[in-house]
């Protein structure tokens, strides 16, 4: 395809603008921009019972170290429109409750004593069978007695229901037990869970962790909002202020609604496409093209460049590649799974990590020594897994504790290289990037010295 002259001055206009964003990025970490969260650095923003059930209970607990009392309990009651429903000052929260001493497990759990309110955090975890029905009959909330004094809350990232398998199926199971099943009705803008007879069992109301939330659905950020306003005038509760920002800032990467403080690419090309630059045509086409742009520089490094590289040692006689017709001597480093199939090591062209084809993954080259200390006793590998690009040194699965103390002067990640020790090569030092950021960008500029 012939390309014009102003279409070269456009991706030299593009590509211009790209190097000044990396400019301005640079300037802004150096000013102390960062997207540090302390929670995020110790704990997946994913992870539902250890950081969200527990964070939230934190605040709610009128006995919690935030030394509020009930008032962030009051203010969450407020925000999700069931102010004054409970007697506040009776108020007991608890995390991971239950209420039968057994096997059901409650999020978070409040009571006065009277009315209750029952939690269920579904950040990823689906539902299980039956759960909402079997929560509901551990507190007791079986009747329409009881229906009006209990709330089912149902906190998600944005279902609009609990599922039939939660609520319970009225035709799941064939037993005595799969006759009863709940269902989510509306009466007088209330939700209401009825049981299989149409009788209401409790107050149902969904709760999101977004902080869009559409319609009449309520979001958890705002209740967070209301508390942070309740407290900044008071200087000696900064740390707290600090705190919900920190874990406000976890649920917006949990529901992907997180705006970097540092400028990203996304702003680059909203800002300018805002200008009327096609750029967005000029960003498809690059997403469109880098898949093959990185097969080509992998194939590059794993044939040209890495035979440019030992050229001069396998004339030696230092070194000699192992390739698909000599993969057996792969056998003495491999764990018992592998030895079986050696050959399914040895990379070429059609198991590129970037291609088409299924086997794609756990390939490699292969360089064995052939010199003395570690003659015919260690490897050098460039080496793909699934998701990391390896280099570095592999030794004998009998190797001695010399031979290690040989290899350990070189520099290598013991965390990196756990997975591949475990499941391939037992002996693996190695040194780890993932594959399709770093590692391609190393294996880019891999032959830049041979072709100079």
């Amino acid at each position: 395809m012939t390309v014009t002259s102003s279409e070269i001055e456009f991706w030299e206009s593009f590509f211009t603008e790209v190097s000044e964003l990396r400019d301005l990025q640079r300037q802004q970490k150096q000013q102390g921009f960062n997207d540090f969260t302390a929670l995020g650095s110790v704990l997946n923003p994913n992870d539902e019972v250890r950081l969200h059930t527990r964070f939230i209970y934190s605040l709610l607990n009128p006995d919690g170290k935030h030394y509020q009392g009930t008032r962030f309990l009051e203010l969450f009651l407020e925000s999700i429109g069931w102010a004054g429903w409970l007697d506040i000052d009776s108020a007991v929260v608890r995390k991971e409750y239950c209420p039968n001493g057994k096997s059901e497990q409650i999020d978070l759990y409040i009571t006065d004593g009277e009315k209750e309110i029952v939690i269920e955090n579904k950040l990823n975890a689906k539902d299980q069978q039956r759960q909402v029905l079997r929560y509901l009959d551990a507190i007791g909330a079986t009747s329409q007695r009881n229906a009006k004094n209990t709330l089912f809350i149902y906190l998600t990232k944005g279902r609009k229901r609990p599922s039939k398998l939660g609520l319970g199926s009225a035709h799941d199971e064939k037993s005595v037990a799969a006759k009863r099943f709940l269902t989510l009705s509306k009466e007088k803008d209330c939700h209401q869970l009825l049981d299989e007879k149409g009788s209401p069992v409790s107050h149902y109301m969904n709760l999101w962790y977004q902080r869009q939330a559409s319609g009449t659905i309520k979001s958890i950020q705002s209740w967070l909002d209301c508390c942070i306003r309740a407290i900044r005038t008071n200087d000696n509760s900064s740390n707290i202020v600090s705190a919900i920002n920190d874990y406000q800032s976890i649920i917006e990467r949990a529901t992907r609604e997180y705006e970097s403080n540092v400028t990203t690419l996304k702003d680059f090309l909203d800002r300018n496409i805002s200008l009327g630059k096609d750029y967005h045509e000029q960003a498809a086409q690059i997403a469109k093209e880098l898949p093959s742009i990185h097969r080509s520089w992998l194939q590059a490094a794993m044939s040209h460049h890495l035979e440019n590289m030992f050229r001069e040692h396998t004339e030696k006689g230092l070194v000699t590649e192992i390739d698909h017709d000599h993969a057996d001597q792969l056998l003495p480093f491999l764990t018992p799974d592998y030895a079986k199939r050696p050959d399914s090591l040895i990379y070429s062209a059609r198991s590129n990590f970037f291609g088409d084809g299924r086997d794609r993954t756990n390939k490699g080259k292969f360089y064995l020594l052939q010199t003395a200390p570690l003659k015919q006793r260690a490897i050098i590998a460039l080496f793909y897994g699934s998701k990391r690009l390896h280099v570095g040194c592999l030794l004998r699965r009998d190797a001695t504790d010399n031979e290690r103390a040989i290899v350990g002067t070189l520099a290598w990640d013991k965390e990196s290289s756990s997975k591949l020790r475990e499941s391939i090569f037992p002996e693996a030092m190695t040194q780890s990037k993932r594959m399709e950021y770093d590692g391609i960008h190393d294996l880019a500029s891999f032959g830049r010295g041979f072709n100079q």
